[in-house]
């Protein structure tokens, strides 16, 4: 199960199939993007969110999945871990945070990059200097997939409020926890954060790789299939 980040549908992840070639995958919109409901309340939060995943689970027929979770894809995925232990083999948080409460807050240029509605505006804190001029198909998949501005805030609010703390001691799964230290959307030690407060976690830390690692490092990739493999 991979669950996307913010304002992003199931086509972000393209870059990181072919090492996933060996396993069935299910991706799905978050609330306010594509194909999916709207997000119904400002009180909507990632716990919230985290039952949506499982209910998709439910109708695939799927009791166990290794699940993966990018940004607020990977908040999410905390409380499913945490919510759902029976259902969750292994997991992967990746450039994620147990959320400002008890970890770093996001990076001011981040924060007004989102804000601001330029679906380009946090292209430089998501990529390396230099990728989206050699892979310009990037900038189109990673754009603000939100079917209305106000569903993008209110996600962008659910992003911001995400507090997963309580969740982290229940997480039973086996974890990888996967950040780039060049991120400029998720601060860096917020990785040592999540592996320090998970019982059973390893981390991986990506020297020159920002917020989308898994577009410029194909080693990456193959590390997160071979640790979601066993």
């Amino acid at each position: 199960m991979l669950i996307s980040g913010l304002g992003a549908d199931e086509t972000i992840w393209e870059p990181a199939l072919e090492s996933l070639a060996g396993f069935t995958i299910v991706r799905l919109h978050n609330r306010g993007i594509g194909h999916s409901a709207a997000i119904p309340s400002p009180a909507w939060t990632t716990r919230d969110a985290a039952a949506d995943v499982v209910a998709v689970l439910d109708a695939a027929g799927l009791p166990g999945v290794a699940v993966y979770g990018h940004s607020l894809g990977g908040r999410i995925a905390q409380w499913v871990a945490a919510d759902f232990p029976d259902r969750v083999t292994r997991l992967v948080l990746g450039a994620t945070t147990t959320g400002d409460a008890h970890g770093l807050p996001r990076p001011e240029a981040a924060t007004l990059a989102f804000e601001s509605g330029d679906p380009l505006a946090a292209l430089e804190l998501v990529f390396s200097p230099g990728y989206l001029a050699a892979h310009p198909e990037a900038e189109k998949r990673t754009e603000n997939r939100a079917v209305s501005p106000e569903q993008g805030a209110l996600q962008l609010a659910m992003s911001t409020a995400h507090d997963g703390w309580d969740a982290l001691p229940r997480i039973r799964a086996r974890t990888l926890v996967v950040h780039g230290v060049g991120d400029g959307v998720t601060d860096v030690r917020n990785a040592s954060i999540l592996h320090e407060h998970i019982t059973d976690a390893d981390l991986l830390l990506l020297a020159g790789a920002r917020h989308a690692y898994f577009y410029e490092r194909a080693d990456a990739n193959a590390m997160i299939a071979a640790f979601l493999a066993g």
